[in-house]
């Protein structure tokens, strides 16, 4: 019997575990293998993609609450929600605009099926590979709308900065290794803050903050995607593994006026995120001729991006209460809550 791969366990590895209330959905993305190795990742890719790209921007927030650095061993620790907005553009993807080889999409005659961001709608595909015909189901979509009432996803990280020298933070954004379902998920970050208005004759005396800041996420996640095809080797594992790598790079400046502190920044994003199908796949019977492959799906995906972000921090004694908007290619909203110690 066919294994499934939960839905909630590629959603959860791409937000980050939230919205938990829909973790016993499932989908079945390891059905596109039934296409053939090339076709398969042409499929996959598109089906991924706007999750992908949400993720990449949704990790990429949060990194900050003011331009101002700590003093040597200050420190702040907190918990940022970062929710991404999907435009309804990318609930949908057209089989047939990706050049495939030897697959169709039989129904819905529309032409249009679902990414995993998109509806619940059932799709039908027509493959045939390697001589033989086959006629499978594609995955459906997550549905945000009706599931979560958003048009979006969500990105929670958790952050230390402490004050080393001379106006200078490092920030450490980490997750251990979680296991939800099929899929497993871990990050880790480092960033560095630095004060340069320090630097600038002139205006070092002014009254505000002007900082540049450098952050780096590493997410990495697998799924078990077993079962769909055959296995041409049993020691090597079939599995959908992901690595995304996050780059930050950002001017700050910030105002404190009473208990409240207006930031800004612009900076850019710079994101690349691989998704390989591990394992061997025997998708055709196995003979000299036709042997099993190995690895048989490579996917990478980049979202680079501009991005400008405005923002305040409500200060109450060591505690505070942020929240700011970012304009990029997925615009964000953050809205986060800490302590910090001067």
């Amino acid at each position: 019997m066919m294994l499934i791969v939960r839905k909630s366990s590629l959603f959860l590895l791409f937000i980050a575990f939230s919205v938990s209330s829909y973790a016993q959905s499932e989908t079945d993305i390891g059905d596109y293998l039934k296409a053939g190795p090339e076709d398969a990742g042409k499929l996959m890719s598109a089906y991924l993609s706007p999750m992908i790209t949400a993720a990449s921007y949704g990790f990429n927030g949060g990194w900050f609450t003011t331009a101002k650095a700590h003093k040597t061993l200050g420190f702040d620790l907190g918990v940022t929600v970062n929710g991404v907005f999907i435009p309804s553009s990318n609930n949908y993807f057209r089989p047939a605009e990706l050049g495939l080889k030897t697959t169709t999409l039989v129904s819905p005659t529309s032409g249009n099926a679902p990414t995993l961001v998109g509806p619940s709608e059932s799709t039908t595909y027509a493959s045939t590979y390697g001589g033989q015909s086959v006629t499978f189901s594609g995955p459906k979509g997550l549905d945000f709308k009706d599931n979560f009432k958003i048009s979006g996803a969500l990105a929670p990280t958790v952050q230390l900065g402490i004050g080393i020298v001379k106006s200078t933070d490092l920030k450490i954004r980490w997750m251990p290794e979680v296991t939800a379902g099929d899929t497993k998920v871990k990050y880790l970050g480092f960033g560095v803050l630095h004060d340069i208005k320090q630097h600038i004759p002139g205006i070092k005396h002014l009254p505000f903050d002007l900082s540049v800041l450098v952050g780096y996420t590493n997410l990495k996640g697998s799924t078990n995607i077993a079962g769909y095809v055959a296995s041409g080797d049993a020691t090597k594992p079939q599995e959908l593994h992901y690595n995304m790598n996050a780059w930050l790079m950002q001017a700050l400046i910030s105002k404190k006026l009473a208990m409240v502190t207006f930031y800004g920044g612009l900076g850019y994003n710079a994101v690349k995120t691989t998704a390989d199908v591990k394992g061997s796949y025997a998708f055709l019977p196995v003979t000299p001729v036709t042997p099993a492959i190995n690895d048989p799906v490579a996917m990478s995906f980049k979202n680079n991006s501009f991005r400008v972000t405005a923002g305040m921090r409500l200060n109450l004694g060591p505690i505070y209460l942020s929240g700011d908007y970012t304009l990029q290619k997925f615009s964000t909203v953050s809205v986060g809550l800490g302590v910090t110690v001067r």
